[in-house]
């Protein structure tokens, strides 16, 4: 587990807090603010999760980059589809 693990575990309960409360005070600003932390701590959470999957599995994850990075390449050169113009006469 690293920082960001924990970090983002931290905000997503701050997030749940706000918005509860916002809930039973009506405030609609504090259940905004509730959503959107919970939303940042998943998303850090997330990202401590990967990396740790990274220093774990460091062969799964070069492969894996590898595999998405030809991927984003023939996507950007146009072999993703059908993408071919046709001259007209």
């Amino acid at each position: 587990m690293n920082i960001d693990t924990l970090a983002g575990e931290g905000t997503r309960t701050k997030g749940d807090f706000k918005a509860g409360l916002g809930d039973v005070t009506g405030d609609r600003k504090l259940q905004q603010d509730g959503a959107a932390d919970q939303l940042s701590g998943s998303v850090r959470k997330g990202v401590g999760q990967v990396r740790d999957f990274v220093k774990k599995n460091p062969a799964a994850s070069y492969t894996a980059a590898g595999i998405l990075g030809l991927a984003l390449l023939n996507t950007l050169r146009g072999k993703g589809g059908n993408t071919r113009r046709t001259k007209k006469a």
